[in-house]
């Protein structure tokens, strides 16, 4: 047998054999119940958050979700809201941030597509702050992003280095 055909053979038998233990291996973690908030953010906003991401070491998520704290705090949203139910026990569909028109080609578009996880108590005040004010999460996140950088002063722009 040449070579190049034992070793395939010999791989292939220990990926069946890893297949069959991680069958019968139990999960020794639970899945966190994170959703994960799908949102467009600006070329320049999403630079800002990967530099207060290298500054505070939060991650993106961390971010996200501190913000997003801070200004539904702001809002009067209570920390334990939850989004009205209809009769059939599901929840509203959240306002939709308007889309701009554009007439530039898609890859001409700077909105950068960003999904971070966050708790299940803040998707709920989330909502409940798009019923409210009639926005979409797109605005809410942004809005809250830009607050929370402000107050931690992120700048605007990264130095460049020998400035």
């Amino acid at each position: 047998m040449p070579r190049s055909t034992t070793a395939a053979a010999t791989r292939k038998a220990l990926v069946k054999q890893a297949e069959q233990q991680a069958a019968t291996r139990p999960r020794t973690k639970a899945r966190q119940d994170k959703p994960t908030l799908s949102t467009r953010l600006s070329y320049h906003l999403n630079e800002r958050l990967s530099h207060a991401n290298e500054i505070t070491g939060l991650g993106v998520s961390g971010i996200v979700e501190a913000a997003l704290a801070e200004y539904l705090d702001f809002l009067g949203i209570p920390a334990d809201a939850e989004p009205p139910r209809s009769p059939d026990g599901s929840r509203p569909k959240r306002e939709r941030t308007v889309k701009s028109r554009t007439r530039r080609a898609k890859e001409e578009v700077d909105d950068v597509n960003v999904g971070p996880r966050i708790t299940r108590q803040t998707d709920n005040r989330l909502t409940v702050a798009c019923l409210d004010t009639a926005t979409g999460p797109q605005d809410i996140l942004e809005t809250a992003l830009k607050a929370w950088m402000r107050k931690h002063n992120i700048p605007l722009t990264r130095r460049t280095p020998g400035t």
